[in-house]
């Protein structure tokens, strides 16, 4: 006689079987999801790029605010250097030198009138460690052109994935991409007996060249969708489908659409698109998700919340505050804002006021980019007390060009034991509370750098050339509003590049002046990220500098790594990624007899640090998607300022990496 539990286990069996087959027989009938767009490609050379979504439709949404192109799943074109499927860089097998990667066979030969048309394999060769492709060329000989290509990556992934272009010889002038495929396969997703796949077809028409084209006609916005790309009918649908629906196709339409009103799945898209901007809205009020709860070492738990009114009040213009309490100082913060958009949709063009009591790290550089402030923030432990009152304009004021302009006032109070004497010969001079009106402004450069218009949002998808930032702050001495007379200029330069058949090497190259006398809090801190039990990586820092260890009036740094991904060490399943690190920086302090009860070092003889970190050591499988990858490294500090004892000179270091 069966026990109970085992009757419950087979009932729960019979029930997953019944679901499964019940979603065998849709998908059997219908999709799971349809997308259409119809879009307008615009290229002047070498790097001017608008794209214009003129129609959208996805199945289940009657106003999505996202759209598929051609280049999502793949490049426009297969002739670049590094061919990226997926997120991640595969050596192209056409690139110059390929034949010491790549083995090719000749399988068949075509002939197309004049012309005859090689197909010719491709896969990496045996004992060689690289992300290749696997897949078919079809090479014409009039000119030699690529015809066809069939791709897909040749190590085994848990996303399976291929690409094909099509090209044709257009006005007997040049081969241009004519049609785009794609196909995703998740092999054991949602379960290890039932994958999903995907798959996408894109046809290009109508390519003109030789058109009078200026590069003032080429918005700073790479990819766009017109206001009414949601409201097409089937009239215009039926015009532009090179292939029109068949049953399965339609059925999806109808079955999923009536789902999507069902279910207010445009009201749940609202939500995610909010989600990019970490809120919540409920009816015309948004909730502050990264108000609600914040970790560092100072205050170790921070609760509190926030509150915006979003675009169902008002396009134009928004307003709330926030409320904070630190479980460890015991200390009630809280701050309001109210902004104005010139721009709805465009997060670069507002005019802001804000007020804020609250915490502020002293010494920190401003910049527009971040220094993976998250893990800096977790390890923070010396604060400032700061009252200020805020007025900021932000603008784009060229293609490539976002500046921000800021005038504020405020009152900090260091929350750790330290005395400014303003005066070197008056030692009675004495100050422990800070008075400073200050001009700020702030620019990034991101020449060409591709602005995609998705989820109510413009978001980056970064740029080839290196990124420029740049700081001036003015301090004035006012009557009772500003004690220092002071000038300070920051700037900073980043980029990422791939390096063929070496890897990707990243570099920030940064530096500031400072021209007065301050306090503590307005200088700059050496920029290291090394504490007590800090184990996690924290980006363009020094991972073996305490975090206040050196202070500068004026200073260089230089963070250097190179991630040699899979070329120095790969087996089927194991695959270690090799990444090196060094950083070097300088720094130098007038008058550091002025700043007390503070230990602090100089680095006029500069601090070296070099590391190493082993990624991917451990891979474990989430939900058979996705893998997560554990590594870990460490760093040694060498030069003036290195410790006698070689472990006091050592910070390790633990890594998580993700991948298909």
């Amino acid at each position: 006689m069966p026990k109970l539990s085992e009757i419950g286990n087979r009932q729960d069996s019979i029930r997953v079987d019944s679901v499964k087959n019940r979603f065998r027989k849709y998908i059997d009938n219908a999709h799971i999801l349809m997308m259409e767009s119809v879009t307008e490609r615009t290229f002047l050379f070498p790097g001017n790029l608008n794209e214009k979504v003129v129609a959208t439709k996805v199945s289940g949404f009657k106003n999505p605010s996202f759209s598929t192109t051609a280049t999502d799943f793949q490049p426009f074109s297969f002739y670049e250097d590094y061919f990226k499927v997926l997120g991640k860089d595969f050596l192209n097998p056409v690139t110059s030198g390929s034949t010491n990667k790549y083995y090719f066979n000749i399988e068949d030969t075509l002939f197309q009138k004049t012309d005859t048309v090689y197909i010719i394999s491709f896969r990496p060769l045996k004992e060689t460690n690289f992300d290749g492709l696997k897949g078919l060329l079809y090479i014409n000989t009039n000119q030699y052109a690529i015809q066809n290509v069939i791709a897909s990556p040749y190590d085994e992934q848990l996303i399976d994935m291929k690409i094909q272009q099509q090209y044709t010889f257009v006005n007997n002038k040049q081969w241009f991409p004519d049609q785009l495929n794609y196909e995703v396969y998740f092999k054991n997703y949602p379960t290890k007996n039932l994958g999903m796949r995907l798959t996408g077809k894109s046809y290009i028409s109508n390519v003109v060249f030789d058109t009078a084209l200026l590069k003032k006609d080429f918005d700073y916005q790479t990819l766009v969708m017109v206001p009414d790309a949601a409201d097409k009918n089937d009239a215009y649908w039926q015009l532009h489908r090179k292939d029109p629906l068949d049953n399965k196709e339609k059925k999806t339409y109808r079955v999923i659409d009536s789902i999507g009103k069902a279910q207010h799945l445009d009201r749940t898209l609202k939500i995610i698109e909010s989600l990019f901007t970490f809120q919540i809205p409920i009816s015309i009020i948004s909730i502050d998700l990264n108000k609600i709860i914040g970790l560092n070492d100072y205050e170790q738990l921070r609760l509190g919340m926030g509150l915006h009114t979003n675009d169902k009040l008002s396009k134009w213009f928004s307003m709330g505050g926030y409320i904070g309490y630190g479980i460890k100082d015991s200390i009630i913060k809280y701050g309001g804002d109210i902004k104005l958009n010139f721009k709805p949709g465009h997060k670069d063009f507002y005019f802001k006021y804000a007020y804020s009591k609250d915490l502020a790290e002293p010494a920190k550089t401003q910049y527009f980019y971040s220094r993976n402030n998250y893990n800096r923030n977790l390890i923070t432990y010396r604060m400032d007390y700061i009252e200020q009152h805020e007025v900021s304009l932000n603008f784009r004021a060229f293609k490539y060009l976002v500046t921000n302009i800021d005038v504020n006032k405020s009152i900090r109070m260091p929350y750790y034991d330290y005395l400014f004497l303003p005066n070197e010969k008056d030692n009675t001079l004495v100050s422990t509370k800070f008075n400073s009106a200050e001009l700020r402004i702030k620019a990034r450069y991101a020449y060409k750098e591709k602005l995609v218009q998705s989820f109510g949002q413009l978001l980056s998808d970064g740029t080839k050339y290196p990124v420029i930032y740049a700081g001036y702050t003015k301090g004035f001495k006012v009557n009772t509003y500003g004690d220092y007379d002071y000038q300070k200029i920051s700037l900073g330069i980043q980029k990422s590049f791939l390096i063929k058949n070496i890897g990707r090497t990243n570099l920030l190259v940064e530096g500031g002046y400072l021209q007065g006398i301050v306090p503590f809090s307005y200088l700059f801190n050496g920029n290291g990220s090394n504490a007590t039990q800090q184990y996690i990586y924290v980006d363009n820092t020094f991972q073996t500098m305490g975090l206040y260890e050196f202070l500068s009036d004026q200073y260089a740094n230089i963070f250097f790594s190179h991630d040699f991904g899979s070329l120095l060490f790969k087996r089927p399943k194991f695959q270690p990624r090799f990444v090196i690190f060094s950083n070097a920086g300088y720094g130098s302090l007038r008058n550091p007899e002025q700043h007390a009860n503070i230990p602090f070092k100089t680095m006029e003889k500069g601090f070296y640090e070099s590391g190493l970190v082993i990624n991917n050591i451990l891979r474990y499988k989430y939900y058979n998607t996705i893998y997560i990858g554990i590594g870990g490294g460490a760093f040694a500090r060498y030069g003036a300022y290195a410790y006698p004892d070689m472990k006091d000179n050592m910070a390790y270091r633990v890594s998580l990496t993700l991948s298909f």
